[in-house]
């Protein structure tokens, strides 16, 4: 499958500066997991096209700078880039920190004598991978990284497998909710749509053990992330186009932080046709699919905040008739086939049964009071709904029930 048009579109809102232009902004640049400082890291501020390196000691400064409002883009080799959001009104001094984890996951230390008390093992789809891949699904994306695979059984019907496990064997936590639609059997795929999620993250060994449930091992991770202090209207648009099936994929993303709250608000479409083999096309094995996901936040206080987060999520998949057998008998003359049955010579859209509705409803409350730097209180309350519905083939004109 082709993917040929890929448009992204960045909208920001902005404000005017100032002629007094003799600010000053310095700081250091440090890693998350060690506090060491960062060298050779690249700052730019956008609206200024002002640039600058990080020396030895991860120290950086900026001059000339007017007053207002800024955007500062941090990147480094091995980090995730950050952007920051500043309103300048006199010199200003930073105090940054990089997600360096990215590498040091995939490091080996070896010892002459000492023991491993490393729990985890942990692989991460950052936002950029998941926004070049808005054609795929939850298992589609997670299959890149080492140790998972998936078991499809049809064109958006897929689940992953962690080291041979799947089904409820393995815990999808859904922005910390436990994903229900993992009890259904093979031909199920996870309810979720990839893009309103920041990250995706599958556990490995005893660190799972910490997420509870009922996993043997292994536990996925879908997080949609915490809010930007922006107080500009941020948006994303993707649009993918895939030439076998001739698919539409369209999403849209926006965000703002209000003087009340902040929001998020993801939606996501995808039209599907028959996918083609070299000589024919594969009969009824299209898909529709509409998403859509809100995230409020709410600070109180600084030490009380409150959030909320719904998302559904919405498919029709059809399944290749050709596929769908009763009893050993069409199972013995679909292998002796060279062809499948019910295929077409021309293009179609349309779905008709065998095929998959299934509408997904997830809403979650939580609020949190922090009581010192590592001590907080949580309050979580969740709940979701799942409708499916299966059509199978029959005659009589009763193939829609």
């Amino acid at each position: 499958m082709k993917n040929i048009i890929v448009v992204i579109f960045s909208l920001v809102i902005t404000s005017s500066f100032s002629q007094n232009c003799s600010i000053t902004i310095e700081g250091h640049l440090y890693d998350t997991a060690t506090e060491e400082p960062l060298e050779f890291a690249n700052l730019f501020l956008e609206e200024s096209a002002q640039g600058v390196s990080s020396d030895h000691y991860g120290h950086f400064h900026l001059t000339d700078v007017c007053p207002g409002d800024y955007h500062l883009r941090i990147s480094h080799i091995g980090c995730e880039s950050q952007r920051v959001f500043l309103q300048i009104k006199s010199d200003t001094s930073l105090h940054i920190h990089l997600n360096h984890s990215s590498e040091l996951l995939d490091e080996v230390m070896v010892h002459g004598h000492g023991e491993d008390h490393s729990s985890a093992a942990s692989a991460t789809i950052d936002e950029q991978q998941i926004s070049g891949s808005a054609n795929e699904n939850l298992a589609d994306l997670l299959s890149s990284i080492a140790g998972v695979s998936m078991l499809s059984n049809g064109a958006g019907i897929s689940k992953p497998v962690v080291h041979g496990l799947f089904g409820n064997r393995i815990t999808i936590l859904n922005n910390e909710v436990e994903q229900a639609g993992q009890q259904w059997g093979n031909d199920h795929a996870p309810e979720i749509d990839p893009f309103v999620a920041n990250h995706l993250s599958v556990v490995k060994g005893a660190a799972a053990l910490e997420f509870g449930g009922a996993n043997l091992g292994s536990v996925i991770l879908v997080e949609p992330g915490n809010i930007s202090d922006d107080p500009h209207l941020h948006g994303q648009l993707n649009y993918i186009y895939n030439t076998n099936g001739r698919g539409h994929n369209f999403n849209t993303q926006f965000e703002q932080k209000l003087s009340a709250f902040s929001w998020r608000l993801t939606t996501t479409l995808k039209n599907q046709g028959d996918s083609k083999s070299p000589d024919y096309f594969l009969r009824n094995t299209g898909k529709r699919e509409a998403n859509a996901a809100l995230q409020l936040e709410k600070k109180w206080s600084p030490a009380w905040s409150s959030s909320f987060y719904y998302s559904y999520f919405s498919t029709t998949i059809g399944i290749l008739r050709g596929s769908h057998i009763g009893n050993l008998t069409d199972l013995n003359l679909a292998l002796e086939n060279e062809e499948p049955y019910f295929t077409e010579a021309e293009f179609r859209r349309d779905l008709l049964p065998p095929k998959q509705e299934v509408k997904h409803h997830l809403a979650k409350f939580e609020t949190k009071y922090l009581l010192a730097e590592n001590k907080a209180i949580r309050l979580i309350f969740a709940s979701q709904i799942n409708d499916r519905k299966e059509f199978d083939n029959r005659r009589g004109g009763r193939s829609e029930i």
